[in-house]
C-alpha cells in the first residue's frame, strides 16, 4: 500500500491512470507452483473506503459478488466530488478482460485497458488505449513477465520503460524497480521493510489489484507494516475484523527533513 499519490511507474503517469497479479492462474509447465494459502483468502468485499473520515471509493458487485464498478472520488472537502468511474468486464467464463477508466476531472483522459492472456490462463499483455471523442487510440503495449511463484517480476512498456519487483519468501513485494529507456541501470522506488500476518485488503477482487498494478504496486499476500518510497518512510498499523481483514489503516509518514503527516484510511467491509 503507497500513498494516494500516483505513478504509473512514475514516468507514464501522464499516459494512463490506473490497473496485477492474477493469482488463481495455472502455472505453466516447469514454473514453481504456489500453494493455496487459506489464511489469504477472505469472504470479505469492500464496499467503500474513507481517507481521513472523507469519502475516497465505492464498489458495486454483481449477484456472485464480482466486482463491476468503482468510483474514485477526490477525498478533499468540502466540495468532494467524483474524479473518475471504473467498470469491470468480463467473458462468460468470469476472466476479466476489460477494465475502463472514466475521468471526470481531466478531459482526453479516459482509458480502456484491454487484458490478453497465454494459453495456461496468465496476464500476459495489458493494452492501454486513450478515448477521445473520435474513438480510442492505442497508447502502448505492456509485456509481463513472471519469476517464481507465478509472480510478477517484470512490465515493460513499448517505450522501454520497465517495472521490476522482487519478493520475500511470503510472496510479499519487497523492492520495486524503474529502469528507463536507454538507461543500463535500474532505480530503487519503493522498498518494504515488513508485512502483517493477515489477509490483504485488496484481495476481494482481481479487478482492483490490476487497478494497482500499474501504480507500481503487484499483488502481496499480506499488509505491509513499514516501506520507504520517495523520500518518506512510512509505518502503518492496522484495525483488522474477525476475518482478519483491515477495517482501519493509520499511516505515519515522516520525510527526509523530519516532517511528520498521519494519514487514516477506513473500510467498509460486507463479510460472508
Amino acid at each position: 500500500m503507497l500513498d494516494k499519490s500516483r505513478y504509473y511507474w512514475a514516468v507514464l503517469v501522464i499516459l494512463l491512470g490506473g490497473v496485477a497479479l492474477i493469482d488463481a492462474c495455472r502455472p505453466r509447465g516447469g514454473d514453481d507452483v504456489e500453494p493455496i494459502d487459506s489464511t489469504a483468502l477472505s469472504s470479505c468485499i469492500l464496499l467503500n473506503e474513507k481517507v481521513n473520515g472523507i469519502l475516497l471509493r465505492t464498489y458495486e458487485f454483481d449477484s456472485t459478488r464480482r466486482l463491476e464498478r468503482m468510483v474514485e472520488y477526490a477525498g478533499i472537502e468540502p466540495n468532494n466530488r467524483i474524479i473518475k468511474r471504473y467498470t469491470f468486464e468480463y467473458t462468460s467464463k468470469t476472466r476479466l478482460v476489460r477494465i475502463r477508466e472514466t475521468n471526470l476531472a481531466v478531459k482526453d483522459n479516459s482509458f480502456i485497458y484491454e487484458l490478453d492472456y497465454d494459453r495456461d490462463s496468465k496476464l500476459k499483455t495489458i493494452r492501454p488505449f486513450r478515448v477521445y471523442n473520435s474513438g480510442p487510440k492505442l497508447e502502448d503495449s505492456l509485456k509481463i513477465t513472471y519469476g517464481t511463484n507465478n509472480r510478477i517480476s517484470e512490465i515493460k512498456s513499448r517505450t522501454g520503460l520497465t517495472s521490476k519487483w522482487e519478493y520475500d519468501t511470503a510472496a510479499n513485494v519487497k523492492k520495486w524497480f524503474i529502469r528507463k529507456p536507454l538507461s543500463q541501470t535500474d532505480s530503487l522506488v519503493a522498498e518494504y521493510g515488513s508485512y502483517d500476518d493477515k489477509v490483504n485488503i485488496y484481495s476481494f477482487a482481481e479487478g482492483m489489484q490490476v487497478v494497482n498494478l500499474l501504480n507500481g504496486r503487484p499483488h502481496s499476500r499480506r499488509n505491509p507494516l513499514t516501506y520507504v518510497t520517495g523520500g518518506q518512510s512510512v509505518e502503518v498499523s492496522y484495525q483488522y475484523n474477525t476475518k482478519r481483514v483491515p477495517t482501519q489503516v493509520v499511516m505515519k509518514f515522516k520525510s527526509s527533513d523530519n516532517t511528520l503527516r498521519e494519514t487514516v484510511y477506513l473500510y467498509e467491509l460486507n463479510c460472508k
